[in-house]
């Protein structure tokens, strides 16, 4: 009888244990979803609005930069290295339905890599803004054909889908970074980030802190966007951060004059054209290759006039 009785206590404490194990296991679970649910609801909270970079996009040069040009020029100067490169610009690549703000920024992957294979079958080398500084410096001659890639903002699929396919191919590229809008939704973590920049392939230039149009900015405000961006990123990836990308194209003599002293040796605005010289070095021309690959891509490069979008 005394044996029974032992044995029911000892079932008894075997099953209130259990019971006790599983509250545990089932409490901890719950409070991990809790903080899952948490940590995910707080990092859409952080999302950055959708850029409309159509809607404010500024591809004419300003009233102010288009007077200086060639005025410091003396009759008897050195003519300025000039070179017929086309610069595209790209926004996303992915796929992408149902979206159409966001299908007017994106192309396929497979598009991209129909493009990079059309460039190269016909000759071209890629290359990257440090490549045509120096060249334009007269310190480094370039292949006859050269083309370059250019991807703005740092979104996560150049992680994704842009950097696996420029490793395939083995083709430079240069990524235009918003330090502000690293590790939030849409865009690269910065762990991403760090990979990338220590590929040979890839160059990492600066696109401000926030992405704010630059023109008529106030200078404090838009000193801190242009050199801070530098200063964080060089922080960050113990890397020369030498070009700049003006956020919608946006830009006038004062901003210019800051990406200068801010210690960029060049910047990228959005207007169309395919000649770079020194004259535009902080405001190199950039294309929209669109969908176009093929004979199509070939012969849309052959002309000397090019449109916006």
């Amino acid at each position: 009888m005394h044996s029974k009785s032992v044995m029911n206590k000892k079932s008894y404490g075997v099953r209130v244990r259990h019971k006790w194990n599983l509250f545990l296991i089932l409490s901890s679970v719950l409070f991990f979803l809790v903080l899952l649910m948490g940590g995910y609801t707080w990092y859409q909270s952080r999302a950055i609005p959708e850029l409309d970079e159509e809607q404010h996009e500024v591809a004419t040069l300003p009233f102010d930069v288009r007077s200086v040009l060639g005025a410091k020029t003396s009759p008897n100067a050195t003519p300025a290295i000039s070179i017929r490169i086309p610069i595209f610009l790209y926004h996303y690549v992915e796929y992408v339905q149902n979206d159409p703000g966001r299908q007017k920024l994106t192309i396929p992957p497979n598009i991209l890599t129909s493009q990079i294979e059309t460039l190269k079958n016909d000759g071209y080398s890629f290359i990257t803004p440090n490549d045509l500084t120096v060249a334009l410096s007269g310190r480094k001659k370039l292949p006859q054909k050269v083309v370059m890639l250019t991807f703005d903002d740092g979104y996560m699929d150049f992680y994704t889908d842009v950097f696996p396919i420029l490793q395939k191919e083995q083709v430079k590229a240069v990524a235009y970074i918003v330090p502000d809008f690293l590790d939030r939704p849409n865009y690269m973590f910065t762990f991403q980030l760090k990979e990338v920049a220590k590929s040979p392939l890839i160059e990492i230039g600066s696109h401000t802190m926030n992405h704010y149009a630059l023109a008529g900015m106030d200078t404090k405000k838009a000193t801190y966007e242009i050199s801070q961006s530098r200063k964080v990123l060089q922080d960050m990836l113990h890397l020369s951060i030498n070009s700049f990308a003006y956020p919608y194209g946006s830009f006038d003599l004062p901003a210019i004059q800051i990406v200068k002293d801010a210690g960029y040796t060049n910047a990228l605005s959005v207007v169309p054209g395919i000649m770079q010289t020194q004259e535009n070095e902080y405001f190199f021309s950039r294309l929209r290759p669109g969908y176009r690959a093929g004979q199509t891509l070939l012969d849309f490069l052959k002309q000397d006039t090019f449109k916006p979008w």
